[in-house]
């Protein structure tokens, strides 16, 4: 009996530490998770940090347009499509299935420009960095908060703030190869709250962040052709 529940345990703790390494790395190599990004100093102390990544037979330039024309009621974040009843019932946010296309309209941002998350008064990210066909550094105040209460969140005695930061990062080591890198950084208290967050982020973000890598990959390929 003891050697079961030994046995229990240690496959137990063994599965906990693969699902927050998965959640924190999944796809990324040590030198990715190591290396300084550009937008890493929009959280400069980062209380969390993810960086995932993933491999796509096309060039940077075939890559970037999907990134600029992500957003709310834009072309959304490229998560499945049962996605939308998690946004509906838990977020409250109605987003159609992101298209399988490119969007004309959505291919001009610059810095400075707004990202929406949300219908207005919601969730939305600020362009801070942006370099053409190399990385694409997104910033909120926003998101973390709206993760609690209303009711604490608009209590200014608790002192809530939240700073995330979300960068995408090309580079194309070989000849229409590239490594599309994913990094989440965030800052956030007092320390209750954040104690009550962190144990959600790691799952969250490693179940969008794969979605959207995934789905990037697959509409980008098969538009270049690529097998």
């Amino acid at each position: 009996m003891k050697n079961k529940l030994c046995l229990g345990l240690v496959a137990a703790a063994s599965a906990a530490y693969l699902l927050h390494r998965q959640g924190k790395r999944w796809g990324a190599t040590e030198d990715e998770v190591s290396r300084s990004l550009a937008g890493d100093d929009l959280v400069p102390h980062p209380m969390v940090e993810t960086t995932h990544a993933i491999t796509i037979h096309a060039p940077a330039a075939a890559i970037w347009p999907w990134l600029v024309q992500t957003g709310y009621h834009r072309a959304g974040w490229y998560t499945d499509s049962w996605f939308y009843w998690v946004d509906k019932y838990f977020f409250r946010a109605e987003r159609p299935p992101s298209p399988d296309y490119l969007l004309p309209q959505f291919q001009q941002l610059a810095v400075g420009d707004t990202v929406p998350d949300g219908p207005p008064g919601t969730a939305f990210f600020t362009v801070a960095q942006l370099e053409p066909e190399l990385a694409l550094a997104l910033y909120s105040t926003t998101h973390i908060l709206l993760l609690a209460p209303t009711s604490m969140r608009n209590n200014p005695r608790l002192g809530l703030y939240g700073k995330f930061s979300w960068v995408f990062v090309l580079y194309e080591h070989t000849a229409g190869r590239t490594r599309l890198i994913v990094r989440a950084r965030a800052s956030l208290g007092p320390r209750l709250f954040r104690m009550l967050i962190l144990p959600l982020f790691y799952p969250a973000d490693f179940l969008i962040v794969r979605l959207m890598l995934r789905t990037i990959r697959q509409r980008v390929e098969r538009g270049s052709g690529s097998h």
